[in-house]
């Protein structure tokens, strides 16, 4: 590892509010000054850290670290589709506890904390006291709130809400959207990985330039710009053989013709990237050259999220895990049964969670050999229908792999009956 990167590593596992400098710092990982202060910079600039008047620089939580499960009443207000009757100006404060008032008042008390939610039914007496004790309240079965809990909740600032849902239901909502949440938080997005201020190139310069460029920067490969910092394609050492060093580089540039911004998912950069054999993509904002990403960058971020358990699981995660595999002479067989969660709404299996079943266990046996595995292409066909509580083999076969993709077949059958059958292209994330 680095020395940048071990400091680095060092400052996150530093406790929040640590205050810091770059001659301590320095100090106690035996480096330079010099070095200290990039990698304040550097984490100054991920969130991590946050220098304040008067205090200097302390560790505070990146974006990265905050708790998605802490969600503010607004979203709440959306998720339960409820009816804001007080504590207009709190809706922007974030939740970070969850109670359900099924107890006693005096019961109660104990469980309540300042910034927290309380769902509860209509109890008047109830409302006031989580108010009082600086809790919002969520009002089940469609029930109102009392004149006087709406005009407390309005001068205490604390939002009361009501929704037509029972208690159960109105939580179980909840959860379900802050699972939700979770999800999002795990997927990879370009602004997590990008290099900001990258090397670049404009397109009056010379291949001289660029071979300057490429000693001082130790890099290879660059995006080509015009004056205004809007991307006009790649250089790399392929465009540069046989030209000459006067040679411009707006001349023999490798034009990209692509919309990659920082809120791109970094899958779908990879899916373009190997797509197109693009070495290098450049990251627009309103067309101007912010940051680049290359293949390195995306394995990297595609390795941590495939070694990093997810905090919460899809409903695919669920009913993937529910199979069971074994490996019976070469063949791969998931065994399975329908349960109630397969059920379309004419009661037999539904044909796109099955085909969602097919793709996904096709996918995550590939990524046992390689990373960044995503579906490109599929081709299925139903025979039969399968009800509820009916046992299911599906059976997976790689028929032709290759550095770039794999064509791989899968079927489902029932007591031997032929229930479906797909047949994949699956493209593989490339190594530098």
């Amino acid at each position: 590892m680095a020395k940048i990167d071990r400091i680095m590593e060092s400052i996150k596992e530093m406790q929040l509010g640590t205050k810091l400098s770059v001659r301590t710092l320095a100090k106690d990982q035996g480096v330079s000054d010099a070095t200290a202060y990039k990698a304040i910079k550097i984490m100054e600039e991920e969130g991590y850290l946050e220098t304040l008047p008067r205090t200097g620089t302390i560790r505070v939580e990146s974006e990265k670290e905050k708790k998605i499960e802490s969600i503010t009443y607004n979203e709440i207000l959306r998720i339960v589709d409820g009816e804001l009757l007080g504590g207009k100006e709190g809706v922007e404060k974030t939740i970070y506890r969850f109670n359900i008032g099924a107890m006693t008042l005096e019961a109660m008390k104990k469980y309540l904390t300042v910034g927290g939610l309380l769902i509860v039914g209509n109890r008047d007496e109830v409302h006031t006291q989580a108010l009082n004790m600086g809790v919002g309240v969520l009002i089940t079965g469609g029930f109102k709130a009392s004149e006087k809990n709406v005009a407390l909740a309005d001068r205490l600032k604390l939002p009361i809400i009501s929704c037509s849902y029972d208690t159960f239901t109105t939580a179980s909502m909840i959860n379900r959207g802050i699972s939700e949440n979770l999800i999002k938080q795990t997927i990879p997005y370009v602004k997590d990985i990008i290099e900001k201020e990258p090397y670049s190139l404009k397109v009056h310069e010379t291949i001289h330039d660029y071979i300057r460029l490429s000693e001082r920067s130790g890099h290879e490969k660059f995006p080509v710009v015009d004056e205004k910092m809007q991307v006009k394609g790649i250089i790399t050492p392929k465009e540069t053989l046989g030209r000459e060093d006067s040679d411009r580089v707006g001349h023999v540039l490798r034009p990209v013709h692509l919309s990659i911004t920082p809120k791109t998912t970094v899958s779908y950069v990879a899916h373009i990237m190997d797509w197109e054999n693009l070495p290098l993509c450049p990251v627009t904002e309103e067309g101007v050259l912010v940051g680049v990403i290359t293949r390195t960058d995306i394995l990297k971020a595609l390795q941590e999220r495939h070694m990093k358990p997810m905090e919460t699981d899809t409903i695919e995660d669920k009913i993937i895990r529910s199979l069971t595999v074994e490996k019976r002479e070469g063949r791969i067989l998931y065994n399975g049964v329908i349960t109630a969660e397969f059920l379309d709404p004419l009661g037999n299996a539904s044909r796109g969670l099955l085909s969602m079943l097919m793709s996904k266990t096709a996918i995550s046996h590939l990524q046992n050999q390689y990373y960044s595995c995503s579906l490109d292409k599929c081709s299925t066909d139903f025979y039969e229908v399968l009800g509820i509580d009916a046992h299911f083999v599906m059976e997976i076969q790689v028929v032709k792999t290759s550095k770039l993709h794999s064509k791989v077949d899968v079927s489902i059958r029932s007591k031997e009956k032929l229930i479906a059958t797909s047949r994949m292209s699956i493209l593989h994330a490339l190594d530098e």
